[in-house]
């Protein structure tokens, strides 16, 4: 697996180096306390600890400052490319509405992937919500990867009768082994992926298909919904899916350089997938590797913004955090394994706005904590020009949101809470972010953690 160092040497260097430099910095420390009581005298290290305390502090607010300016940058970005994908989109609805007697329906056969593992609690739910999709042509696969409860009986029992459900049970090997055997059975020309805990509308599957009507589109990334907001945590989540989607995703489709297609809801080429590989297991982020591989290879890759799915999130922070250290542990991952594709890829979007728009973000979340301290230090000591700078970064990330709201058609209550949802997410992620950059650095292998499904997704397919 990706960053994965068996003999541990890696680990042993960094320590050495982290040591060293302790063990430097508590010399310097014990000199310059030494001399500032009189004990011993050290002028020259003193005026040098001074000078590298000067540098240091200015390499720092620079390095903040940047930061933020780069964030407003890239959110001017991101607002004008969302306003170009949107008016493109509108102009494409309206044609094919007055041409809709003429234009011929793109309807291949798909086949719908549904990966599960101990699943007892949600499957049933997922499985009919296919089921009533207004799609005519597919076929279920639920492809059992070594369930330990009830999932297959479940299974068995409940849909043995639905001649489009067929069920494979294999040996546990993992989610991109289940899908890729999922793939091979599949006789779609068409691979939609969804999660066990994830329900579909009944036109979603109709919207993800229509888009492969042009034969350079790959893959079609949908629209995923939170289904089970009952707390903080989950209403934070709701802000941040809606925000996620309705800016990101349709700024990065107007560049051609979406960067994850989600598995709990997406659309394949299956013949792309069989060119370009099929799922890899050597990242916890086989979905947005497959996307790299997809987009790396020329193909064009759509938002469908109407292909709407609703989804089971983390309810406790606990398992919050856990699902996204592994997301962010696995895209950190993908991006490392496609360094060298990316950097000689034609695809200068990716190249030049994406794939730094992703490193981005885990430079702002090492760092956001820290402004928020800057802020409060600057309220208290009078610092008004830090203040306002902090202040102006806070309201242009509300703007963020709000815009992605009304985007979306979103009712815009959740907003309220959008303060405490940003705090809250700036200490969540910068753990989340130093415990990413630690195991890797570490080498040790990450294994993948299931979440306790809840079954609450409360929506009604």
């Amino acid at each position: 697996m990706i960053f994965e160092n068996k003999s541990g040497k890696r680990w042993v260097v960094v320590k050495s180096i982290f040591l060293i430099f302790l063990l430097l910095v508590l010399t310097l420390s014990t000199c310059y306390v030494l001399d500032h009581y009189g004990y011993y005298k050290f002028p020259v290290m003193v005026e040098w600890i001074h000078f590298c305390g000067s540098i240091l502090l200015y390499i720092f607010v620079a390095y903040i400052l940047v930061t933020i300016i780069i964030g407003f940058i890239r959110m001017f970005i991101i607002f004008y490319f969302v306003a170009r994908q949107v008016r493109r989109k509108k102009i494409i609805h309206k044609y094919k509405k007055a041409n809709r007697k003429i234009l011929r329906p793109y309807r291949p056969f798909v086949s719908v992937i549904i990966p599960v593992y101990n699943e007892e609690v949600v499957i049933r739910r997922t499985i009919h919500s296919i089921l009533k999709s207004n799609y005519p042509l597919l076929e279920i696969l639920v492809v059992d990867d070594g369930s330990t409860d009830r999932t297959a009986s479940i299974i068995r029992k409940e849909f043995a009768k639905y001649h489009r459900v067929h069920f494979i049970r294999k040996r546990n090997g993992g989610k991109s082994s289940a899908l890729n055997c999922g793939i091979d059975y599949a006789i779609g020309d068409i691979i939609v992926t969804i999660d066990a805990d994830t329900m579909f509308k009944k036109s979603t599957i109709s919207y993800l298909v229509r888009q492969f009507s042009d034969p350079n589109v790959a893959a079609v990334s949908g629209n995923c919904k939170v289904g089970n907001i009952r707390n903080q945590v989950t209403l934070w989540q709701h802000i941040e899916y809606v925000t996620a989607n309705n800016l990101d995703k349709r700024a990065f489709e107007e560049i051609n350089a979406i960067t994850i297609v989600p598995g709990s809801n997406s659309a394949w080429r299956k013949s792309v997938i069989q060119r370009v590989g099929y799922f890899e297991d050597d990242t916890l982020a086989e979905d947005t590797d497959l996307t790299l591989k997809v987009i790396n290879s020329g193909y064009k890759i759509i938002y469908e913004h109407r292909a709407i799915s609703y989804e089971e999130v983390p309810e406790t922070i606990k398992d919050f955090l856990k699902q996204r250290f592994r997301w962010s542990y696995g895209i950190l991952q993908a991006i490392w394994k496609h360094r060298k594709t990316i950097r000689k890829s034609n695809n200068k979007m990716l190249k030049y706005v994406a794939i730094p728009s992703l490193l981005y973000n885990y430079l702002l979340f090492l760092t956001m904590p820290i402004v928020d301290i800057m802020f409060i230090w600057a309220l208290i000591n009078g610092y008004v020009s830090i203040y306002i700078f902090a202040l102006i970064f806070y309201l242009t990330d509300f703007l963020n949101s709000y815009v992605a709201f009304k985007v979306g058609k979103e009712n815009k209550k959740p907003l309220y809470w959008i303060v405490v949802q940003r705090l809250a997410y700036r200490v969540f992620f910068a753990y989340i972010t130093w415990k990413t950059f630690y195991r890797a650095i570490k080498g040790r292998k990450v294994g993948w953690t299931n979440l306790k499904r809840t079954g609450n997704n409360s929506f009604k397919s």
